[in-house]
């Protein structure tokens, strides 16, 4: 008798044995075998195709055997497959509970083959798998259908949350447009979701989808949908076309997250914004799923916006950048722009910030806060950046050659999220130095703050690699993203930025001046420096410099200007007279 077909379940949440078992197995021509690693996932397998034998391990986490036995004679009863206990722990209460479960034989661990696959043919062998087999072909049509009915479900809920998912909300919106209905659609994007799972793991975030789906159920008529159309996007479909009562029905709904949620001893902070379409009969249902994503407010403090073709338009645009920025720098569209930065003591310039500036044929100057999030979503700013490098790098071989760059004057390149999280960053931007035959003191990198929160392991690793060499890095824009002190104490950066947030109010604001002294007060006593961007006034700059501020930029001093003008403007710069400084105006020129 053979049973080389016949279908066998290997279950270990130990890969490595469920590997052997299965090399072992096929070896020996057994054709039918497969294996999982996860004990939840063994009822759904049973369920699609019935095992003729399991060996099934005990002890696993998330379900242990008992659990996964108690499963199959819940869903099969008399029909469940025959188990093989796989055990390192042959104690007797161990096998007297599994035998009582219904288990048919044991293998202790480490398995000896010939012992495994002689015990595996007995228990083939004595299952009388024939009468078995008649009795699955009675039930079979049964089980398929139930299973069939059950796959569909399934396949229409989200398992979380036992909403209707994407499919379903999709086949709703088919029937209404089908029938001419009036539908309404609220898209909600939930807000701080990322950051829950980071505090508090994937358990404590479904636990909460599952809470605020249930309180915004309560605040939805029946004949509205609710469902989850995303990780973090809801879906509710409603039989109104009236755009004042979608308004009013999506204000309930923001409601449920004025406080903090509620989850257990834990206080969550969940916000949502609401894009909301709307049709008065016929359809597509692609469209008005777009058209409500296209009115999802993207920042400040509106939280709710209804779809109106201006945003339609504004999306057209974005789209038409992104395409025109792939190879523009190629084109010779994009330039560099430099801003002067100077030391707030002396009044001398210490070197300058590359700014990238866009100018498209048709469009005109493009603002970098249009394109630069565009480049970083479609992964044009590895391009755009390494053009930056070299380009920047060409200006600073050029400015040694003519004298204008002594050992304190550097020029500093922002660099992408993308760009850092390159293993290999740190490593090309070296030999680029040395291909230019450029001393690693002349350049500085500026990052921002979700730059490093985006691959905080590499970026310390990228970082180190360059604080090595002495290359100085700044964290630009600080106190306006995470400002999280952790990457500020152990990564190592030479410089902080002040925004210029906390700067353009600082003669007036007694809070912004307090801010500004607490970053130079943090700032130095991390062993860093500060630089202070966007100073107009002589008082804001005497301000800085009061404190400690070491630097500082802005239009004060001089806007971003093109190569030439910049060079120019350092040869040419003489301190302001407002200040009893060092006259000493150009480094080395």
């Amino acid at each position: 008798m053979t049973f080389m077909n016949k279908h066998l379940l290997v279950v270990d949440d130990n890969s490595i044995n469920v590997e052997l078992l299965l090399d072992l197995l096929d070896d020996q021509g057994f054709d039918n075998v497969h294996g999982l690693s996860d004990p939840r996932l063994v009822l759904a397998h049973c369920q699609a195709a019935l095992p003729d034998l399991i060996l099934l391990d005990i002890r696993m986490p998330y379900l242990d055997g008992y659990g996964v036995m108690e499963q199959l004679q819940s869903t099969f009863a008399e029909h469940a497959p025959p188990i093989i206990v796989l055990t390192a722990q042959i104690d007797d209460e161990t096998r007297h509970r599994a035998l009582s479960m219904g288990v048919r034989d044991f293998l202790t661990k480490p398995f000896k083959h010939d012992e495994v696959l002689q015990r595996i043919r007995n228990t083939l062998s004595v299952e009388h798998r024939y009468q078995v087999r008649d009795k699955q072909a009675e039930t079979l049509e049964q089980m398929v259908a139930k299973r069939t009915e059950e796959l569909d479900r399934q396949s229409r809920t989200d398992p979380i949350t036992q909403l209707p998912n994407r499919r379903a909300l999709t086949q709703y919106l088919a029937d209404a447009a089908r029938q001419g209905r009036p539908t309404g659609l609220l898209f909600i994007a939930l807000d701080h979701l990322d950051d829950v799972v980071r505090l508090h793991g994937y358990g404590i975030a479904d636990q909460l989808m599952v809470h605020i789906s249930h309180r915004l159920d309560d605040q939805l008529e029946a004949s509205s949908t609710l469902g989850l159309w995303g990780g973090s996007e809801l879906l509710v479909i409603t039989p109104t076309a009236e755009l004042s009562e979608l308004r009013q029905l999506a204000s309930r709904l923001l409601s449920c997250f004025e406080h903090d949620q509620t989850l257990g001893d834990l206080l969550l902070p969940l916000n949502a914004r609401i894009g909301i379409s709307w049709s008065q009969g016929h359809f597509k249902t692609e469209r008005l799923v777009h058209m409500a994503a296209l009115a999802l407010p993207q920042s400040g403090s509106l939280r709710l916006q209804s779809y109106n073709e201006t945003l339609e338009n504004q999306q057209r645009h974005r789209l038409h950048l992104q395409q025109a920025i792939r190879g523009a720098t190629q084109r010779g569209e994009m330039s560099l722009a430099f801003q002067p930065k100077l030391s707030l003591e002396t009044q001398r310039v210490i070197g300058a910030e590359a700014l990238l500036r866009w100018h498209h044929p048709e469009l005109g100057h493009v603002s970098p806060g249009d394109f630069i999030p565009l480049a970083e979503a479609s992964g044009d700013i590895l391009s755009i950046g390494e053009w930056v490098l070299e380009e920047a790098m060409r200006y600073i071989a050029d400015w040694r050659a003519k004298g204008l760059l002594d050992d304190n004057f550097h020029i500093a390149v922002n660099v992408a999220a993308r760009q850092l999280a390159r293993k290999d960053f740190a490593e090309n931007l070296l030999a680029r130095l040395a291909k230019h035959g450029i001393p690693e003191r002349f350049f500085a990198l500026e990052v921002t703050e979700s730059g490093l929160l985006s691959d905080m392991h590499n970026a310390r690793i990228q970082l180190a690699q360059l604080a090595e060499v002495n290359i100085a890095v700044a964290i630009d824009d600080f106190g306006t993203g995470h400002s999280s002190l952790a990457y500020v104490k152990t990564l190592p950066f030479s410089t902080l930025k002040i925004d210029r947030a906390f700067v353009m109010d600082i003669e007036k604001d007694p809070i912004d001046r307090h801010l500004a002294l607490t970053i130079t007060q943090l700032a130095h006593a991390v062993g860093c420096d500060v630089v202070a961007e966007g100073i107009e006034t002589a008082a804001q700059a005497d301000y800085l410099r009061s404190i400690g501020c070491e630097a500082a930029q802005g239009y004060y001093y001089a806007r971003p200007l093109p190569a030439d003008e910049f060079y120019r403007w350092c040869r040419d710069w003489t301190p302001h007279s407002h200040l009893t400084l060092a006259t000493e105006s150009v480094n080395g020129a």
